[in-house]
């Protein structure tokens, strides 16, 4: 090939000048777009299209369509490598020597930042390694000088442009992803169909009954529960509601903790698969959905998985993602040269930025219950309590930070905890509202005597100095393992406390139970009155390589069932009793919402407390707006001392001290409740509080911005 930056390599001889012709520069351009392709398929489209491939939930949670992803796959794959070659074009305006000094150039920097990218894939190291910066250089200079001064690394490019199509092919074809491409998704087989409703009509069974599930997300059994083993009816009243009525297995516990792979376990009845494929798509077809599909009318809204196929469902898939979805494309190619890799693409992204409590009791309300026809499934996947906790028991959502102060890469330093799981219970309460509210509309629709109602969690999440949140260890395993649920069966009317061996895998073999169905397929789990049967004494947990534990023979990993559950039933979500005793904390929780005026004020602590962000709002708040609630502040107060919070003259939050971290200074953090707050400027002040409770003296601290 005759080296196109060149436009005219030297003739060998006067015959050969004499018939040569010079490429015309459109064919030059081309082989240079090749060479460019090249580069750009090995430095942007093969990091994206494998990370996405990868994660199909990214393309559920977008709600993107067949085309959305087709369009994102192309302009993946060949708009980097059209940008780069158009630009260096412009550059023939300047001369056959000015152009190539400028694809040269171009090459060189491709050809560095690709191996720079590469070696981040390889060792896990961030992009800032000196170690990385260096080799992506002297590749960027080898390449570079290869270019100017041997023709054959201009074929060997070229060749090697074919790379942008192999990576595109890889992730329309062979990636977790591909079903979404083409639509992979299946729908119930008629045999199943029919065996479904040949099973229900040798029941007795005219009239199935409704079935009504839901699946809340990161919420552990712990948070509802009062100390003493028994649903906290002050704090979540409306579960406590549902288990009147219903079978509480207290020893439920899920086979993962992460919600892409603890969702499908859920619907599915299987254990999360260990070969790395995803389940969140209807490429998994054996589901809830297409077992009921052929007599039930599904009404379904899934967050975070497209399980149910569009045969039986509405699709989720909305269209005009594509915008969405390159700039995650962005955002993912900038953290991953930062060392943060695919973690804002591996969890819920586009679904957890947007109203989950208004959205949920938008469908709620929008459901019509009403019998009549066929049999109907309900379900939806809220992803609540799930964070970032920004909601409020009544719905309300305020500003906080995100992640919560004191966690760090997914875990908890030594401060932060009491606020972030403050926050969490607020958001808890405010899923267990839309279950009341469901309840009501259930009632209201007189279908709820009849009806197989499921209400359950993916997961749950922990909170715990030096521990991660979701991730699984020896210390926290508890927090994680055991959550909530409760099953009422048709006609059930008193509540039932049920302790064997449950496990979220145990929730679809128990529904088609219930209505006398035989599954069809393998599934892991088993109905829960077989439960027992189970080892007591053993939890099963999927390995999940974000655990701090590992299986020793590469198998499941097993738990102390019967100590973590006697630890789990001494556990309380809130300190306290009443509708509001979630704000009031510390031993002085008496204080909170007291005038200032009224109690004992002593003289000023001689201390001060520096706020930061997001306390800065104070000055001007709109009411319209979400409200900045969290307090954070540092002081050079002893780690344990008591710290009350005024808003507008009255105690919003009382706080204790927290230690330092990192060599940062003591904490002082809390969260207001809003009915404290005024448009407009609000008067933050902060005392030192002294003396036993019912006895305390207030110590005024100076307050900076």
């Amino acid at each position: 090939m005759a080296d196109a930056v060149d436009e005219v390599e030297a003739p060998a001889d006067a015959e050969s000048e004499a018939t040569a012709a010079p490429p015309s520069w459109r064919k030059s351009e081309l082989w240079l777009a090749m060479e460019v392709a090249a580069l750009t398929a090995l430095t942007f489209s093969r990091p994206i299209l494998d990370s996405f491939g990868r994660s199909p939930e990214t393309f559920v949670a977008r709600r993107a369509s067949h085309t959305d992803i087709l369009l994102f796959a192309l302009v993946v794959a060949f708009v980097p490598a059209l940008v780069v070659a158009l630009a260096g074009a412009a550059t023939r305006l300047f001369g056959p020597t000015a152009r190539r000094w400028v694809h040269v150039g171009v090459v060189a920097v491709l050809g560095g930042l690709a191996a720079w990218r590469l070696g981040q894939d390889i060792t896990g190291w961030p992009g800032s390694a000196t170690k990385l910066e260096l080799a992506g250089i002297l590749v960027a200079v080898a390449l570079g000088a290869l270019r100017w001064r041997v023709p054959t690394t201009a074929t060997f490019l070229r060749y090697a442009g074919v790379a942008s199509v192999i990576f595109l092919v890889q992730f329309l074809v062979m990636s977790p992803a591909s079903g979404m491409v083409f639509g992979g998704d299946s729908g119930v087989g008629g045999d199943v169909a029919k065996g479904v409703q040949r099973n229900l009509t040798a029941a007795g069974d005219r009239h199935p009954p409704p079935i009504v599930m839901v699946v809340m997300d990161a919420f552990p059994t712990a948070t509802m529960l009062d100390g003493k083993g028994h649903i906290d009816a002050d704090a979540f009243p409306h579960l406590a509601e549902l288990a009147g009525s219903a079978t509480w297995y207290r020893n439920s516990s899920t086979v993962s903790g992460y919600t892409l792979e603890a969702v499908p376990a859920i619907f599915t009845g299987r254990y999360p698969a260990q070969d790395g494929s995803s389940a969140v798509t209807g490429g998994k077809p054996e589901n809830l959905f297409t077992l009921l599909g052929g007599t039930y009318d599904l009404h379904v809204k899934e967050q975070v998985t497209r399980l149910c196929p569009p045969t039986l469902c509405q699709s989720a898939a909305q269209g005009g993602a594509l915008g969405g979805l390159l700039g995650d494309a962005v955002g993912l190619w900038k953290d991953g040269n930062r060392g943060q890799g695919e973690e804002a693409l591996t969890d819920v992204g586009g679904v957890t930025d947007v109203d989950r409590y208004q959205q949920f009791e938008s469908w709620i309300d929008h459901q019509d219950f009403s019998p009549g026809g066929r049999p109907d499934l309900f379900a939806y996947h809220v992803l609540m309590p799930h964070g970032p906790w920004d909601t409020l028991a009544d719905g309300t959502v305020y500003k906080a930070s995100a992640p919560p102060t004191g966690t760090f890469a997914g875990e908890w330093g030594p401060r932060g905890i009491p606020v972030g799981h403050e926050r969490h219970v607020l958001q808890a309460q405010a899923a267990d509202r839309l279950i009341g509210h469901l309840i009501a509309r259930l009632k209201a629709a007189g279908i709820y005597d009849d009806a197989v109602i499921v209400v359950t969690a993916d997961h749950g999440d922990s909170f715990m100095t030096g521990q991660p949140e979701r991730a699984v260890s020896r210390a926290q395993y508890e927090q994680i393992l055991w959550q909530p649920l409760l099953i009422k069966a048709p006609h059930q009317a008193e509540g039932v406390i049920d302790d064997d061996n449950v496990m979220s895998i145990d929730i679809v073999p128990t529904i088609a139970d219930l209505l006398h169905v035989h599954v069809p397929w393998h599934v892991d789990g088993r109905p829960a009155r077989l439960a027992g049967e189970r080892d007591p004494d053993v939890k099963w947990f999927d390995d999940d390589k974000n655990n701090l534990l590992r299986s020793p023979d590469g198998q499941r990993l097993k738990f102390d069932a019967k100590s973590g559950f006697a630890k789990v039933l001494t556990m309380r979500g809130v300190d306290g009793t009443g509708q509001g005793a979630v704000w009031r904390q510390t031993p002085y929780r008496d204080l909170v919402g007291r005038e200032v005026d009224t109690l004992d004020v002593g003289r000023p602590a001689g201390g001060s407390v520096a706020m930061v962000d997001p306390s800065s709002g104070l000055g001007h708040v709109d009411r319209h707006e979400p409200l900045p609630l969290e307090l954070v502040g540092t002081t050079k107060l002893s780690p344990g001392t008591t710290l009350a919070w005024g808003l507008n003259g009255k105690i919003g939050a009382v706080v204790t001290v927290q230690p330092t971290d990192h060599g940062a200074p003591p904490m002082a953090q809390g969260l207001l409740p809003p009915t404290l707050f005024r448009g407009g400027a609000n008067r933050l002040t902060a005392y030192v509080v002294e003396g036993s409770p019912g006895a305390e003296t207030l110590r005024p601290l100076d307050v900076t911005w």
